[in-house]
């Protein structure tokens, strides 16, 4: 009896969370800046001794628009979706450009770090380069990934709308005619 109570759990769970989602869609589009924001945050380190060591001169400005805009095109995509109430197109349109400037600043310091491997001497401390070029082109992927979800919010609406959920109630097949006494 354990399993199929489990079982009925873990249904009940999983149908509670596809409403959930059906009634906000935009959710999985806010999981996943999260996730572009939160790698680029928990890489920060890397960042900054490769601008430390390369030493470029837009490369603290690209760092710090990428982790300002970050944060900004994520409060401008709680403020697009407010509860209950029409999208809001100005914050849309502001958080798009943001993340596309998130995007080039994060192309402007590869090319800084291509041109800066050109004339830094090999030393041990060189090592964090090569891994912050291959974390920032994973942030540029995660952040067309998140770009095209944004976009692609209406149509997931959509295809979320056509899964039933409806839950079936067992027993009452017949509900007929409910009669109320009177006291």
């Amino acid at each position: 009896m354990k399993a199929e109570t489990r079982k009925k759990d873990f249904n009940e769970t999983k149908r509670k969370f596809i409403v959930s989602l059906k009634k906000r869609p935009h959710n999985i589009a806010l999981v996943m800046m999260a996730i572009t924001f939160i790698v680029y945050s928990f890489n920060l380190t890397k960042i900054s001794n490769t601008t430390a060591i390369v030493n470029k001169q837009p490369m603290g400005l690209c760092s710090f628009v990428t982790m300002l805009f970050s944060m900004l095109a994520f409060v401008c995509f709680l403020n697009a979706y407010p509860k209950r109430q029409p999208v809001n197109v100005p914050m849309m349109l502001l958080m798009y450009l943001m993340q596309i400037l998130v995007i080039v600043a994060d192309v402007i310091y590869i090319g800084k770090i291509n041109e800066g491997l050109q004339t830094i001497q090999i030393t041990s401390a060189r090592i964090c380069i090569p891994q912050a070029k291959t974390m920032l082109i994973i942030h540029i992927v995660l952040s067309v990934i998140s770009v095209i979800t944004i976009a692609l919010i209406p149509t997931m609406g959509k295809m979320l709308s056509k899964i039933d959920t409806s839950v079936e109630i067992a027993g009452n097949d017949d509900v007929g005619n409910i009669e109320l006494s009177e006291d």
